[in-house]
């Protein structure tokens, strides 16, 4: 998709632009189809997605679905659906959620399916083709014919190139994307001493926002609004933006770090020490990639834009096991967690909706970002230069 001139002029502006001089994106970059159609071709499609945790799929069988942004040939917005596999080899594989006889969907129809479920070999529910774990067609009932023999093994599930970093499912449909693991090297470095991929899985779910899928990114990492916000919610325990510390982005992610007032590490965790076992961690890995890490929980966000604004989100939550196993009353705990969560994602929806809803008007003086919307300017610097290009 090529944008006007002065549309990509502007996009150009705020990708040069230093951080002081930065402002908000143009609102066309939050209400126009076609800055949506660029993005999906020069942002979302050549991207790397995260689609699942290896933690999501521990046994061989063990399979999950995801999702990844995709724009459907009639120019509508939606997700590509994804089955993310535990092989017989024990490799995390994942493959398109649909069979190659007709297409009908392996796992979940038109509902996404929440969970993980277990499964020796994947059988069509249209016609029962039966596939192995490693996607290769094993059966196919009444395909013999005497003039026109039927060779199953010609025949396998679409696989798309997967990466796995630090316990996290990446896919993409690009063959000339950079390898995952080198671009996150200095994130690394910081969540590698949490060992999240040992984190235990309890909640998963799928929502809809009325927003642009860029809107909650630079929610999730603007630490600014944390103390209006959610002053209800992570208010009383955390003094952000005051104990935050922010840290300049890269062109892949972004993060800082806020100090909790309590320590939140088990007292056997040995792996944690000094304030970083009162450390929470928002990271975005650049372009849908969205988490909050701490020494007793992990929540992250999956994010495909259906529209200009709407946004699907499929966010899950997982516990530290030194964490989880501690708890007398396991299920009380996961569901005050849960509730927590919930209550904050109640509090961000309205705002981030609401910015959507302005971005329908006319246009207005942006002004310039706070010390703590660093992360928010890394994002949109990322964002405008590939609309720029």
């Amino acid at each position: 998709m090529s944008l006007s001139e002065p549309l990509r002029a502007a996009f150009a502006s705020a990708a040069r632009a230093s951080f002081d001089e930065a402002r908000m994106l143009p609102l066309e970059a939050y209400r126009s189809p076609m800055v949506l159609q660029a993005e999906h071709e020069r942002i979302l499609a050549p991207a790397w997605h995260c689609v699942a945790r290896t933690a999501d799929v521990p046994n061989v069988g063990d399979h999950v679905v995801g999702e990844i942004p995709h724009r459907h040939p009639d120019g509508s917005d939606g997700h590509r659906s994804v089955l993310v596999v535990r092989s017989d080899d024990s490799v995390v594989r994942v493959f398109d959620n649909v069979c190659v006889h007709r297409g009908a969907p392996l796992v979940g129809g038109a509902t996404p399916v929440a969970g993980c479920s277990h499964e020796a070999r994947f059988t069509c529910p249209y016609h029962a083709w039966v596939y192995r774990l490693d996607g290769q067609l094993v059966g196919a009932p009444y395909m013999h014919r005497i003039d026109a023999p039927f060779d199953p093994t010609t025949h396998h599930l679409g696989e798309l190139r997967t990466e796995v970093w630090e316990g996290f499912v990446f896919v993409t449909g690009n063959p000339d994307a950079e390898p995952v693991g080198p671009s996150l090297a200095g994130l690394t470095e910081v969540v590698g001493r949490f060992h999240m991929a040992e984190y235990v899985p309890v909640h998963q779910q799928v929502d809809v926002w009325a927003t642009n899928w860029k809107l909650l990114v630079e929610n999730f990492m603007d630490t600014y609004h944390v103390f209006k916000v959610h002053r209800a919610t992570f208010g009383p325990t955390s003094n952000s933006p005051l104990n935050t510390t922010m840290y300049p982005g890269t062109d892949a992610w972004a993060h800082h770090v806020a100090l909790d007032r309590d320590e939140m590490a088990h007292p056997d965790n040995t792996a944690l020490d000094s304030d970083w076992r009162r450390a929470v961690v928002l990271a975005a890995v650049f372009p849908t990639h969205v988490m909050q890490l701490q020494p007793d929980y992990l929540w992250y966000l999956q994010i495909s834009p259906l529209g200009t604004d709407r946004v699907r989100i499929r966010w899950d939550v997982s516990v530290a096991p030194d964490v989880l196993a501690a708890q007398s009353h396991r299920e009380r705990y996961v569901a005050d967690l849960v509730g927590l969560l919930t209550a904050v994602n109640g509090e961000d929806q309205p705002v981030v909706e609401s910015i959507r809803r302005a971005a329908d008007g006319p246009q207005f003086e942006r002004g310039p970002f706070s010390e703590y919307e660093q992360n928010v300017y890394d994002f949109d610097r990322y964002v405008a230069g590939r609309l720029s290009d």
